[in-house]
């Protein structure tokens, strides 16, 4: 920012985390990979793809009862 006498100050960088709003659409994709990465520690694969198919389908999600979706989560 330069003043009005001339002078000014140095050049200031503002970063902003991965799961800041500014950087929501970058953010939205690793927190997908760190779900998928975290899913596969807990359910055989085919499972696991199952759960983000359907946490990616947001009107299949909605229309499913929450216990059906429960018993997907539960080993």
């Amino acid at each position: 920012m330069v003043f009005k006498d001339g002078t000014q100050t140095d050049k200031v960088a503002v970063e902003y985390p991965i799961g800041h709003r500014r950087r929501r659409e970058e953010g939205t994709t690793v927190l997908e990979s760190k779900f998928q990465r975290n899913l596969l520690t807990c359910f055989p694969r085919a499972r696991a793809e199952r759960i983000l198919e359907l946490c990616r389908d947001r009107d299949e999600l909605e229309a499913m009862p929450v216990n059906e979706f429960m018993d997907m989560l539960t080993r």
